[in-house]
Order: C-alpha cells, then sequence, then structure tokens
C-alpha cells in the first residue's frame, strides 16, 4: 500500500486561512494545491506523518458537504518536545488551546498520552499527542 487506507477531507469556509493555519501552526506540509478559476484555494492535500487530509472550500448548500463539521481529528506528534512546539505556535498565533499539554490516560493507551487539544479558526478541535494507534494489519480483510 502507497498510503493511508483512511483520509479525512474538511471543508473550510476559508480554505485559505485554513491552510495557512494548518501549516504554519500545527505543522502540516502541503502535497498538493488546486486553485478554481477565479484564483481561490479549491483543495489541497496536507501531509502529517505518514497520513493525508483534504482542505477544500466548502460546497453550496444544496451539497451534503456543506453540512460537514465541525470535526475531531487526532495528530500523532514523535515526543513531548513535539506537542510544546506546537503548543509554542498556537499560542504566539493567539489560537484557542481548549487543554493545556499533559499527560493522559485511558483504558487505550493506559501508559499515557503526553497531548494537547487546540481548535482551528473555524471550530475544528485538533488533538496532538504522544500516542500512536496499534492498527493490526488488516490489508487481506477489507470489507466487501
Amino acid at each position: 500500500m502507497d498510503g493511508p487506507s483512511i483520509t479525512t477531507s474538511i471543508p473550510y469556509d476559508s480554505p485559505s486561512v485554513a491552510l495557512a493555519w494548518l501549516t504554519d501552526v500545527l505543522g502540516f506540509s502541503v502535497s498538493d494545491v488546486f486553485h478554481d478559476a477565479a484564483g481561490n484555494l479549491a483543495f489541497a492535500q496536507l501531509v502529517w506523518g505518514n497520513g493525508a487530509i483534504f482542505v477544500s472550500g466548502r460546497s453550496p448548500a444544496d451539497n451534503p458537504w456543506a453540512a460537514v463539521g465541525p470535526c475531531s481529528i487526532s495528530l500523532v506528534a514523535d515526543d513531548e518536545a513535539h506537542v510544546a512546539r506546537i503548543h509554542g505556535r498556537v499560542v504566539a498565533a493567539h489560537g484557542e488551546v481548549v487543554r493545556e499539554p499533559q499527560l493522559s490516560r485511558t483504558p487505550l493507551f493506559p501508559e499515557g498520552s503526553y497531548q494537547l487539544d487546540v481548535r482551528d479558526p473555524e471550530g475544528n478541535l485538533w488533538t496532538v499527542g504522544t500516542f500512536r494507534p496499534r492498527v493490526a494489519d488488516t490489508s487481506t480483510q477489507l470489507p466487501e
């Protein structure tokens, strides 16, 4: 498999503002960007580690994609220092920190995840933490 088997797609009212925030503040890399005939950002693919997200403008009201959001997305950080760097960029950008960096423990990750929660300019909730989900290779068991 060449890429991730699941990708999040997030429509924004102001996709150019979102693209800048996601790259400058959270640290995504831009893989592909497409503009419409007027030069506005129509679609972008951003990369985080070996995963990707799609960012686009919001669809017209008669399209089901118009009603998407806000959503919650989790990102895997390399270590606690990575979480701290992102926290610093969010604070410097006057972003909304929902939960300060902390060690969080749940039944899924009893060893703990050092993480923080922030909101992007359009209200999507982003968790950046050290917990890395463990996924078994089910490539031969894809649903039909």
